[in-house]
């Protein structure tokens, strides 16, 4: 399994894409472009909890870290993403620190959380390593929160402040539309938002990151951002689907 290097995400970015698909082929396909990690999104992607560990084995062969994004805070379904063998989760619309300790709570094993333990699961490669893994876990998987809301902004130092929480992930679509101003990312105040969380984590020694869109990729990276995903398997098969179109009819 590869796993995210916390203490080097604070320093260097670490690129990655949104696959939404729910194909393991496309998720192979990213693994072999070279990303550093995969966002397996299961919020609002097309795939299930069924096609999971085919997306994971894929993620793997190419040595690329994979990251489940699950619907919502929920125990079961963490439960069965890291027993997956993710190396981590990211957690949608986490408001607070109350909710941000939650998300750590069902990604830790006892005494620090809550997850249940198995030995015989894919991510102990079916016990063989189940020591070494249940030794580790707690602080290798990466657990990331979500800020989506002017609310979670406004909380973003109490979040980061969580022992555990690794990186607070901006969502800039929904926060632009919590904001106001739906999909517009030239905003002074949607500025001032990403600043503000990129401050917090700076200050509580956390990775501040981002889904950025094209036109404001060096924005970001100058702001601080460090877990980088840029578009998405979807939006590259869009894109190129209607650029053949354009092409053939000229």
């Amino acid at each position: 399994m590869r796993w995210l290097d916390k203490a080097r995400l604070r320093q260097e970015i670490a690129a990655g894409t949104f696959l939404n698909l729910g194909s393991a082929t496309s998720v192979e396909i990213a693994a072999q472009a070279g990303f550093d990690w995969l966002l397996l999104d299961f919020e609002h992607g097309s795939g299930s909890f069924a096609s999971l560990r085919s997306m994971l084995i894929a993620c793997e062969a190419y040595g690329v870290a994979a990251i489940v994004r699950v619907r919502s805070l929920d125990p079961d379904s963490s439960k069965f993403v890291l027993d997956s063998g993710a190396a981590g989760i990211m957690f949608p619309y986490v408001g607070s620190p109350e909710q941000a300790e939650l998300a750590v709570k069902f990604c830790k094993y006892p005494p620090r959380g809550s997850r249940g333990v198995a030995g015989i699961i894919r991510a102990t490669d079916y016990g063989r390593n189940w020591q070494s893994y249940f030794q580790s876990a707690n602080e290798r998987v990466t657990v990331i929160v979500q800020i989506e809301t002017p609310e979670a902004v406004a909380a973003a130092d109490d979040i980061a402040a969580i022992d555990g929480v690794d990186v607070l992930f901006v969502g800039p679509l929904d926060l632009s539309v919590n904001l106001g101003f739906p999909a517009d990312f030239s905003q002074p105040e949607f500025r001032r938002c990403l600043e503000h969380v990129v401050a917090a984590c700076e200050r509580q020694q956390k990775t501040a990151g981002i889904l950025s869109k094209p036109g404001f990729e060096t924005e970001h990276r100058d702001m601080g951002f460090r877990l980088f995903a840029l578009g998405s398997d979807s939006g590259a098969v869009v894109a190129g689907m209607q650029d053949y179109v354009t092409q053939i009819r000229g």
